[in-house]
């Protein structure tokens, strides 16, 4: 087998941590399979975008090897997350169109892709996601989806693969896709032996405990806003669908079209957002009665309160409860 070429892709505005870390990842894969006795099964290149010493916002610089600019041939594209919240993401796509245009063509040069985090966008943004399954960090998801309809993202997967794309989830989370890439390059052996190294989660397949939610705000629906505003005042009541409809004078039918188009969830998948929203932040304050819990966010049956409960974040209540309990933590 030969070996192939991997460009991590080094902006100014990368997020720091996730750079540092996948570098290593990858470093530490490559010399475990020559230790192995096997030959290397990839080189890694940094690679800028103008210039070959890149300051990012923190006091670190990093020299690359070669820039955009540069004309080579190679296999692999990583394109790490960006620094920065959705507020600046137009300013940065315009900023980095240099880029999105090299990973188009890296792409149709038969490069894979692996996207971390938040570089989802640029991946997004060049179309190659259009029609394939996609995660990214869950904060960001919903900004996403309103610019890239087109893609089907899985927000609570930590890793997707299509064709010659992964994607990697949240955070440190992201680190599992490249795990994944390690494990399909160079053997589950070497992937489990990084993974305990650097006391990463091996293997996990959802990042819907991470999940905060946030009342999927970021749309101009007024009467939704409204619509919204009165869910989150009256989430422990026994409130209808019916009822919130007539609040903001519409058809039932209308009313959850235009709540399903404004928020991307219909609004009984809001209310049980919500109620299981304020559940886990009881749980993490140090409520250990789990029936106290479930009365208190608007429910009466403990079974519907746990099944909601889990399909939502992916952990029963009493598992959340032991994990995230401020006050046990604190012992």
């Amino acid at each position: 087998m030969r070996t192939r070429h991997i460009s991590v892709i080094v902006y100014e505005d990368v997020l720091l941590t996730a750079l540092s870390s996948t570098v290593a990842l990858l470093t530490g894969a490559r010399e475990a399979v020559i230790r192995s006795g096997r030959p290397a099964p990839f080189e890694i290149d940094l690679v800028s975008v103008n210039r070959n010493d890149v300051q990012l916002r923190f006091p670190v610089q990093f020299h690359c090897a070669k820039t955009l600019g540069e004309d080579f041939e190679t296999d692999i594209v990583v394109v790490p997350p960006v620094n920065t919240d959705d507020t600046e993401i137009d300013n940065l796509l315009l900023k980095y169109n240099k880029v999105i245009s090299w990973i188009a063509e890296k792409y149709q040069r038969k490069a894979q892709i692996i996207s971390l985090c938040t570089g989802a966008y640029f991946v997004a943004e060049c179309g190659l996601l259009n029609g394939m399954p996609a995660t990214s960090h869950w904060g960001a998801i919903d900004d996403m989806r309103k610019r890239y309809p087109l893609v089907n993202f899985r927000p609570e997967q930590v890793v997707t693969q299509s064709e010659a794309i992964i994607t990697g989830g949240g955070g440190f989370s992201a680190l599992s896709a490249v795990l994944y890439f390690i494990e399909k390059t160079c053997g589950k052996e070497v992937a489990i032996t990084l993974s305990k190294y650097y006391a990463l989660d091996y293997g996990r397949k959802s990042q819907s405990i991470f999940t905060i939610f946030s009342g999927h705000r970021g749309h101009n629906d007024d009467d939704i806003h409204q619509a919204q505003t009165f869910i989150e005042n009256e989430f422990k009541a026994d409130i209808s669908v019916d009822q919130i409809a007539g609040r903001v004078n519409m058809s039932k039918r209308n009313f959850i079209r235009r709540f399903k188009s404004a928020t991307s969830l219909n609004p009984i998948e809001y209310i049980q957002r919500i109620k299981i929203e304020a559940a886990k932040k009881s749980l993490e304050a140090g409520e250990s009665n789990i029936a106290y819990v479930t009365y208190d966010v608007g429910y009466n049956d403990l079974k519907t309160f746990r099944t909601i409960f889990k399909r939502i974040t992916g952990l029963t209540p009493i598992e959340y409860r032991n994990r995230y309990n401020t006050e046990t933590l604190a012992r």
